[in-house]
């Protein structure tokens, strides 16, 4: 079973969530199961990873767009627009609100479509 984890940036006007993949690659369908924040201290090479919090969620990759062109994954090193649904949609503004330049908000999940 695949393990997915991509990196939040913003949430759009238009709704599409900005986000940076570096695993592997994530198929469209995959529902993210888990929302949490990371906060990053030390020094490059020598930094620690805390997990501020993380949250149970539902919410299925519906499009990826990228260069305004739909693809059907998330490519590894990539960042692209992500169409999502799900109840639990307004749980990813919430944990962007306050967000420091150390602190990272992932997606997660342990299943694809």
């Amino acid at each position: 079973m695949a393990i997915y984890d991509v990196f939040l940036d913003r949430i759009e006007k238009n709704g599409i969530v900005v986000a940076t993949n570096y695993a592997g690659e994530v198929p469209v369908g995959t529902v993210f199961t888990q929302i949490a924040k990371v906060r990053l201290e030390g020094t490059p090479g020598s930094s620690n990873a805390t997990e501020l919090w993380s949250k149970p969620i539902k919410l299925r990759l519906l499009d990826v767009i990228i260069y305004r062109n739909s693809v059907s994954s998330i490519p590894k090193g990539w960042s692209a627009g992500l169409v999502l649904e799900g109840e639990e949609y307004e749980e990813l503004s919430h944990a962007l609100i306050g967000k420091s330049k150390n602190e990272f908000v992932h997606l997660r999940s342990t299943n694809s479509a």
